[in-house]
């Protein structure tokens, strides 16, 4: 949790001596979208957020995934443990 916060207060300073370093307004062009005279942090921050918002989601999809997986690893071990295959052989084991 610290190491998340370092790195949250890295990008914000970066963030803001972009900002001072860069006050002057940029041209943008996103396919057949344009925009005349718009601050780059402004820019920057929408770049962020959309990149913040696609790793999210992708990160809640293989997540999703991973429970799903362990839910069926669990039941096969539920089942192992239950069978009486799986009885018989620890019986012959002692």
């Amino acid at each position: 949790m610290q190491s998340q916060l370092i790195i949250v207060l890295l990008v914000a300073l970066a963030l803001i001596l972009v900002t001072v370093q860069n006050p002057n307004p940029v041209a943008l062009q996103f396919l057949s979208w344009e925009a005349q005279q718009v601050p780059l942090i402004i820019v920057i921050l929408i770049s962020l957020l959309v990149g913040m918002v696609i790793s999210t989601v992708l990160s809640l999809i293989k997540q999703s995934k991973l429970k799903e997986q362990i839910r069926s690893l669990q039941s096969q071990l539920d089942q192992l443990q239950s069978s009486p295959v799986a009885a018989h052989e620890e019986d012959e084991q002692l």
